[in-house]
């Protein structure tokens, strides 16, 4: 009974914190009225457009015993003044599909209708001051933050690579985008909002399933909403007369940090509250260390197009000395799934014309004797 007791006291402490200081009026940022400087930004200082002025908002991390504790808690949440199902999922990293079965929900003492109050990035970062638009991504802590000129505009959940096909850190652009586009290691795994950032290992921010810790084969997979919000703001790559792309004319994305695997460790559900963690960004982003990626993760018949080729042979050697990936991990090799599929594709159509060739083959046999029976 004493247990019990302190659970239905822990529940009402809770809400209580929730539904006190959840009636607040929404707070936005300030609007950036970019275009009209655009003219001065290569001759002046530019100025934060807006500095963290969010309130401090309490996190409480429930824990449940049984599946009925947590469908009532969650039920309850609709009650609850400006809930936002949007901001519950960011603070854990999980699509609702996940949250509904979780064992445990990292919940703040305030909803507000933007992400923004929630972000573990600073809301202004000064080495972007003169950069257009940037995308920083934290494996660390599941989520990525997208600038303008040095003013956070976007903060929302990721899941990365996971430990055998790594996210590796280090500096990408964005290069091309296609609306839907079916995965190369699964043709059954549609896609959506598909915009790749390094062409040779297929690596791209898409939607798909966030399970609450890294799970992709090394994409920064996203949710629904926020993959078409990069997919209708980020810049491809530009491409010259000939149709070549020209390097690094993509929004930049750097991968700043790797996940702590080996453990039961979810950093972001360790937060108490929005305040006490603003992850530590680079003080010249557009000079970030170029990623190393092992080989093992190109396909083969590509290998020979890499630029600096030797770097991708010594790079499994090195992520291992950093510690980015641990002793005993065997790094799952890349298959280029889409010449095997269109292989396997070339195989059965070869099939089939062999077949219909044969049948062809057998009927006109046949026709002679139908036509002697017929005299």
């Amino acid at each position: 009974m004493q247990n019990i007791s302190s659970k239905i006291a822990f529940f009402l402490l809770v809400f209580n914190l929730i539904f006190s200081l959840s009636c607040s009026e929404n707070i936005k940022p300030e609007k950036q009225d970019i275009a009209t400087k655009e003219k001065e930004r290569d001759s002046i200082d530019l100025l934060p457009q807006f500095l963290d002025t969010f309130p401090k908002i309490n996190y409480n991390l429930i824990k449940f015993k049984s599946n009925s504790e947590r469908i009532r808690f969650l039920d309850s949440l609709s009650d609850v003044p400006n809930f936002n199902k949007y901001v519950l999922m960011t603070l854990n990293r999980k699509q609702w599909s996940f949250l509904a079965g979780a064992r445990e929900i990292l919940v703040p003492d305030q909803f507000f209708d933007s992400n923004l109050p929630y972000s573990i990035f600073p809301t202004y970062y000064e080495a972007a001051r003169r950069i257009p638009k940037i995308i920083i991504v934290s494996n660390h802590y599941q989520a990525m933050a997208a600038y303008e000129y040095g003013n956070l505009v976007k903060f929302s959940p990721v899941s990365s690579g996971k430990e055998k096909t790594q996210t590796y850190p280090g500096k990408y652009s964005l290069i091309f985008r296609q609306r839907v586009r079916h995965s190369s290691v699964d043709s059954n795994w549609v896609l959506n909002y598909y915009f790749n950032f390094h062409p040779q290992a297929g690596m791209a921010m898409h939607e798909f399933t966030l399970p609450g810790y890294p799970a992709s084969h090394s994409c920064v997979r996203m949710l629904m909403d926020d993959a078409k919000w990069v997919y209708d703001w980020g810049k491809q790559t530009k491409v010259d007369t000939s149709g070549r792309r020209i390097d690094n004319t993509g929004t930049p994305v750097l991968i700043v940090d790797h996940y702590p695997f080996g453990a039961e460790f979810r950093p972001w559900m360790q937060l108490t509250n929005n305040k006490d963690l603003k992850v530590q960004l680079p003080d010249n982003p557009l000079e970030f260390d170029e990623p190393l990626i092992p080989i093992i993760q190109i396909p083969k018949e590509i290998r020979g197009s890499l630029v600096n080729k030797h770097r991708y042979e010594i790079a499994e050697d090195s992520l291992r000395k950093l510690g980015i990936i641990r002793q005993g991990v065997v790094i799952t090799p890349s298959v280029n799934f889409n010449k095997l599929r269109r292989q396997k594709e070339a195989e059965e159509r070869r099939k089939q014309a062999e077949l219909e060739k044969l049948q062809q083959l057998e009927q006109k046999t046949t026709e002679p004797e139908q036509e002697e029976g017929n005299q």
